[in-house]
């Protein structure tokens, strides 16, 4: 079998790779721009698609008050000419075109808002509301998707 002395060699190498993968995928994530954007949602910084989702109380179609800066890297890309989807979700509780309607008013107010903050409006496509199924956060059914694609 192994001596006392190779067990401690191979236990030292094996931790000095351990760290050197560790370190590796650490700055492959930073060197690819991953980011975490203040609503949660995780964003891929250059080319790459940003997805920010923006939560809204219920039955209100209100923007959420942080939405300006979630925003923010939107409009900027909008303004050098990459596009953006804004998409509403909904559940299918209660009454079916009272929910859609809703869904539509708050990615219309999104749209409003990322105007108003100088996105180029033929830069923003509004994308059908979107059912929601299953049974996570009931938040995800009172949320709207904006990608910066």
């Amino acid at each position: 079998m192994f001596e006392e002395e190779d067990r401690e060699t191979g236990f030292a190498l094996f931790l000095v790779i351990a760290l050197a993968i560790t370190v590796s995928i650490f700055t492959m994530g930073i060197a690819a721009g991953t980011a975490i954007s203040q609503s949660g949602a995780k964003a891929t910084a250059a080319k790459g698609p940003i997805v920010t989702r923006l939560y809204f109380e219920l039955g209100k179609a209100d923007v959420p008050a942080d939405a300006s800066a979630a925003l923010a890297p939107h409009v900027k890309g909008a303004k050098e000419g990459r596009r953006i989807a804004v998409s509403g979700f909904h559940d299918a509780s209660g009454d079916a075109a009272a929910n859609e309607e809703l869904a539509k008013q708050r990615a219309f107010a999104v749209r409003d808002l990322l105007v108003a903050a100088g996105a180029p409006v033929e830069r923003i496509e509004l994308r059908k509301p979107a059912l929601t199924t299953g049974d996570g956060d009931p938040r995800e059914a009172r949320r709207v998707e904006v990608t910066l694609q």
